[in-house]
Order: structure tokens, then C-alpha cells, then sequence
């Protein structure tokens, strides 16, 4: 099978281009030793590996590295490039195509958006930049697809060329006696950008200059169409209104994620309590149907029924991307994250941690100075990421069980409040890195702001799809385990019958109590129970009883298995059709009397939920990025401390 490798630089909608040639025929891995992703595919029996953005062969960053050697070593064995290219922003573009012609590997070049060449009257000759650059150039709106079909055509037909050397010739002041070798061992070897690399770009820069003059005159005076981008930028940018557009615009995506997901968030739920309660009536082996009814439905129930918020969310920050809002965000903050040493850099890794701080510790590899990477990966967990998003909905929604009517309420303000909670200590934390570590700070940012233009819907909805998938896909393996394990646990005890049924006599004798019932003195006197028993002194200062330290327990393999187990956990023993929401409001504080998820309860688990570490998966990434288990242990701590004592003032205030 053959392979062609997809490169551009950042911004040029080489994914789109990617899902486009693709569909769903696609999958994600890591590269081999790195934790970068790498995005396959398949069109026929032609491989498509979409690499990761990049700026320039001489870049420095840690994902742009992996590109580069992706690159070279396509140099070495001959391989394809397709490389995607910006027409708006093509003379930036044809340096980094020029580094990559000069290693004269088969190419093709797709000059993407052209409906904004078209909308700002902006003509491109693909003859004549085609006869300067040596390939074949195509012309696509990876929007809408047009251009599509002939760009496959090509790529059936191996109608790759070797591109004309840009400034090969140059190098032969480096080495004149191996000048064939030298640029691609060059490159090889370098590490840092020197003197040499200063006169390769500006080189450059007047050869390219020279083929845009010739084949694109238009694009040498870019502010006529850079206009309307920058008449949006004097809002969007501006240091305080640009900042109050941005916290709407967060608000607005929080309630969005509850006003729009509650009607499937209620089918979805409904439904696993029907199928529960058919399970438990239906099937007729009495092991089989209660460790289907009261354990694998009711646990993967508990995250299933938070798919819609999940991919409101991804859909969300997927437009935010898209639309160029998102580099206008790093833009504005940098000043603002300069104070808590960080910079812009750091916006895209944070806000990706909302999704998960897996990938968001990955993607710090963008960064280029050490310390501040550092920063960010010690302080990225702290972030709301998705699996959080099930614990803070199902808590909300039962602090505010009959919220305001309309889109803005209550419930969407306390979840940005827990979402800009996050953000500070976040920032805190990543300031007492920067303050105290060792790490040698080194390197400076800059930042290329997009035009701004209509998203690219199909993208959008393939990122949230996938990105949606794989938490399902992920958490399910998880919950699936962890709910018939702890279905066991809840439904065995290591007491026989007759000696649970004499204390539940005695109970029943002692107070005056006609809701008393037997399954909750099995669950009580179970294994779970006695696991629940022996950490319940130490949560008990919290507001939490033996039944949320199981759940708190389970959820330290990962946060969203919080619901999922107290759903397992109150299922066991229950004849009722009932909404998980409900099973948790109809729980009773047999001390008090009074509902257990009360608002001091409710506000504590929030609170500890924003603070705890409960992931192992992110302290193995950590120890993989930084090397040694020292880094992530302190990280667990910490966390788990700040977590206690928060949750702690919380209950004791409310």
C-alpha cells in the first residue's frame, strides 16, 4: 500500500482536507516513542497520514520535530507529500514548501480556500506557479469539497512531481564537495537555529517573493482583504472588551451544554430504567438478571446519559477553532498569563484540557520554552476537563432541581463558576511552578492570527464525533469493569443471611422507621459496605457517608465513574423504574434524617471534584513527558490535599 504524507502549516485545513479524502476510514495512534498524535486514513488502497502542523523545518517544538522527521525520513525513502497551503496566506506557505522542495521528494501542492481568493477578487495562475514550482497544483475549498475529485484523480493516477529546488544551490558554501547530501544531513543534525539559517531565510524569502509577484500579484498588498479580519480584531482583541467577549462567550457554551442536552440527557436516561427494569423482570436466570439490571445498565448508564453535553461541548470548542476565534484567545491572554509564567502559547494546551488532560499535556509539546511547558503540564489537570462535566451536571442538577425556565439559568452559571474556578488554580499553580522550578527558561512566542471565516462544518462534526467516541469508547471499558465489580461487592457479604436478617429485626424493633428497608441493610453489610466503612471516618468531616467513599474510590481510576457507581451502588436491591437523578435525591442521611445530596453535600463533592487528581491515565502521561514519577506523585498529593480541604470549607459553610 502506498503512503502519502499531508503536510502544511497550522491553519491551512490540511484536517479538513484530511477528513474529506477519508470519511470515517480513519484512526488514531501515537507515534512510535512520542505521545503526538497521528491521524490515518485510507482512500482505495492509498494510505493518507495527516501530519502535524508545522511552521518550518527549522522549528524547534517538540510536535513540529515529529514532523520533521516524518518529513525527512519521506525524503529519504522517496515517499509522496501533499502539501496544503493557505491561498489567502501563500507567501508564508511557499517558505515552508520551499524547505521541503529543496529535499526533492514527489509532491503536489492544493492551494485551499479559494472562496476567499474568490469573495476578495484574488486570481492565482496555477500554470504559471505550477511551472515555477516544478508539481502539479490543484485548487479546493476543503469547506464544501469543491475540488475534491480531481485532487483524488491525481493522487490515483501518482501524478506527483519533483518540484524545482528552491535554494538548494545555496548550500553549496556549507559543503561544496557533497552538495546532493548536505541539505538533508544539514537538517538532520540541526537543533537550534544559527547564522546560516538567518541567510537560508531570507534567501527565501526573495525567491518567493519573486514566483507570488509572478503568479499572484494581487496577494503582494494583503490589506485590502486582511480588512474586514482586522476591523472584527478591533473588538475582539481590544484588552478588556475582548476579555468580557470571551467570558460570554464561555457562559454561553455552558448553557448551552444543559439547556440543549436536557431532552436527550431525559430519553437517554428514561431509557436505561426501562431496560433495566425489563431485564430484571424478563430474563430468567436470577445471577444474569440482576447483574445486568442492577449492574452493567444502571454503570453504563451513568455516562452514557452524558453524550449530548459532551458533544455540545466538543462541537462548541471545535467552532471556537475553527472560525480563527480561538487564536485571537491566545492573543488576548498572553499579557494577562505572562503574569502567572505563561504565555499565549499556553492557551491552545489549558483550553484543550477541557476536554481532557491527556491529550492537553500531550499538545504542551507545542511549547517551546521548557519552564513554561513544565507549567503546564503540572497545571493542566486542574482544568474542568469532560469527564468532570458528568459529576458537575448530575450534582447541579440536583442542587437546582427546578431551575429558572429559559436558555440562562442557575444551573449554566454554577457550572461556569466551577469551569472559571478551575482556570485560577490552574493559574495559581502554574505560577508556583514557574516560581520554584529549576527548569531553564529559554525562547520567545509569536503567533500567526487567521482570517477569520465561517467554520468548516464537516470538520467540526468529525472532531466532535471522534472526540466523543473516544471518551465513550474509554470511559465505557472502565465503567463496564468497575460496575460489575462493584455489582459483587454490593451483592455479597462476607455475613450470612440469617445473621443480617436478625440485625435488620433488631433495626426495625429499635426505631420507628416505615421506610426501613431490607436492601439497604444487605448493601450496608456487603463487602462494598465494609470497604465504604473503613474509609467513612476519614470523609465523614466532608458530608459524605460510606456509599460516596465506594464512588470516590472507584473514581480515582477515572472521575466519570463517579455516577456510574452510585448508580450501580443504589440500584442493587431496587425493584423501582428510577432516573439516577432520582435514586440520589431520594438518598437519606439516617443520622439527620434529611436528603443526603443536600446543597452543603452537593457543594463539597463539587468542590473536591474541581481539585482531586482522580486519573490515573494522566499521571502515567505525566511521568512519560517529564521522565520520572517524582513530578506526578507531588501532582497526586497536592491535588488530593487542596481537594480535602476545599471540599471540607465547603460543607462546613454551606
Amino acid at each position: 500500500m502506498s503512503s502519502i504524507k499531508l503536510v502544511g502549516k497550522p491553519n491551512a485545513g490540511k484536517s479538513s482536507l484530511f477528513n474529506l479524502l477519508t470519511g470515517l476510514n480513519q484512526k488514531i495512534a501515537n507515534y512510535s516513542g512520542a505521545t503526538v498524535e497521528k491521524k490515518k486514513g485510507q482512500i482505495g488502497d492509498i494510505e493518507i497520514v495527516d501530519l502535524p502542523g508545522l511552521n518550518s523545518l527549522h522549528s524547534g517544538s517538540i510536535d513540529q520535530e515529529i514532523s520533521k522527521k516524518e518529513i525527512l525520513k519521506t525524503a529519504k525513502s522517496n515517499g509522496s507529500i501533499v502539501f496544503v497551503a493557505n491561498g489567502i496566506q501563500l507567501e508564508d506557505n511557499l517558505l515552508l514548501f520551499s524547505e521541503i522542495a529543496d529535499l526533492q521528494s514527489p509532491m503536489i501542492m492544493v492551494i485551499n480556500f479559494i472562496d476567499d481568493l474568490q469573495n476578495n477578487k484574488i486570481e492565482i495562475s496555477a500554470t504559471k506557479l505550477s511551472d515555477l514550482l516544478g508539481c502539479p497544483v490543484f485548487f479546493m475549498n476543503s469547506r464544501t469539497g469543491e475540488g475534491l475529485d480531481a485532487l483524488k484523480v491525481a493522487l490515483a493516477e501518482n501524478k506527483f512531481t519533483v518540484p524545482n529546488a528552491i535554494c538548494r544551490s545555496k548550500y553549496d558554501f556549507f559543503n561544496k564537495g557533497q552538495l546532493e547530501n548536505n541539505y538533508l544531513q544539514k537538517l538532520e543534525n540541526s537543533k537550534v537555529n544559527t547564522s546560516e539559517d538567518d541567510i537560508d531565510f531570507f534567501e527565501r524569502q526573495r525567491v518567493i517573493a519573486g514566483i507570488v509577484q509572478k503568479a499572484a500579484p494581487a496577494l503582494q498588498n494583503r490589506n485590502s482583504f486582511l480588512s474586514r479580519s482586522r476591523k472584527w480584531d478591533k473588538f475582539a482583541l481590544h484588552p478588556l472588551l475582548g476579555l468580557l467577549l470571551f467570558v460570554l462567550v464561555l457562559w454561553f457554551i455552558f448553557q448551552s451544554v444543559f439547556f440543549l442536552a436536557g431532552f436527550p440527557m431525559d430519553w437517554i436516561d428514561a431509557s436505561f430504567a426501562s431496560m433495566s427494569e425489563w431485564a430484571s423482570t424478563n430474563i430468567p436466570n436470577e445471577f444474569l438478571s440482576k447483574i445486568i439490571s442492577e449492574g452493567i445498565l444502571p454503570g453504563l448508564g451513568g455516562v452514557l446519559i452524558f453524550i449530548p453535553q459532551i458533544a455540545i461541548l466538543f462541537f462548541l470548542l471545535g467552532v471556537l477553532e475553527h472560525s480563527g476565534y480561538l487564536a485571537r484567545i491566545s492573543f488576548i491572554s498572553n499579557r494577562f498569563l505572562s503574569r502567572f509564567g505563561l504565555s499565549g502559547q499556553s492557551v491552545i494546551p489549558l483550553m484543550s484540557s477541557w476536554a481532557c488532560a491527556i491529550p492537553a499535556i500531550m499538545s504542551a509539546r507545542i511549547i517551546n520554552d521548557p519552564k513554561e511547558r513544565m507549567a503546564v503540564i503540572m497545571a493542566s489537570p486542574l482544568m474542568t476537563c469532560s469527564a468532570r462535566l458528568p459529576v458537575y451536571t448530575i450534582l447541579i442538577a440536583i442542587m437546582f432541581p427546578s431551575p429558572e425556565s429559559g436558555f440562562f439559568n442557575a444551573q449554566g452559571l454554577t457550572l461556569l463558576a466551577l469551569y472559571l474556578l478551575g482556570v485560577f488554580a490552574t493559574l495559581l499553580v502554574a505560577l508556583l511552578v514557574s516560581k520554584k522550578s529549576k527548569v531553564k527558561s529559554e525562547g520567545y512566542w509569536s503567533l500567526e492570527l487567521p482570517v477569520y471565516r465561517v467554520p468548516n462544518w464537516r470538520n467540526v462534526l468529525y472532531n466532535m464525533y471522534h472526540k466523543t467516541k473516544a471518551f465513550v469508547v474509554d470511559a465505557g471499558k472502565i465503567i463496564f469493569m468497575v460496575a460489575i465489580v462493584l455489582w459483587f461487592l454490593a451483592s455479597y457479604s462476607p455475613r450470612s443471611e440469617e445473621f443480617i436478617q436478625q440485625k435488620y429485626e433488631e433495626a426495625s424493633m429499635a426505631i420507628d422507621n416505615p421506610d426501613l428497608s431490607k436492601e439497604s441493610f444487605d448493601l450496608e453489610y456487603s463487602y462494598a459496605g465494609y470497604l465504604g466503612k473503613i474509609i467513612e471516618p476519614a470523609i465523614r468531616p466532608l458530608g459524605y457517608d460510606w456509599k460516596i467513599g465506594i464512588a470516590l474510590i472507584s473514581s480515582f481510576a477515572a472521575r466519570e465513574v463517579f455516577v456510574g457507581s452510585l448508580s450501580t451502588i443504589y440500584s442493587v436491591g431496587s425493584e423501582e423504574e428510577s432516573l439516577i437523578k432520582e435514586r440520589m435525591q431520594n438518598e437519606i442521611n439516617p443520622f439527620t434524617g434529611e436528603k443526603r445530596f443536600n446543597v452543603a453535600t452537593c457543594i463539597s463533592l463539587l468542590l473536591f471534584y474541581v481539585f482531586a487528581l482522580q486519573c490515573m491515565s494522566t499521571m502515567a502521561i505525566v511521568k512519560k513527558e517529564v521522565g520520572n514519577w517524582k513530578y506526578p506523585i507531588m501532582q497526586f498529593v497536592f491535588m488530593l490535599i487542596l481537594a480535602y480541604v476545599a471540599a471540607f470549607i465547603g460543607y462546613r459553610l454551606f
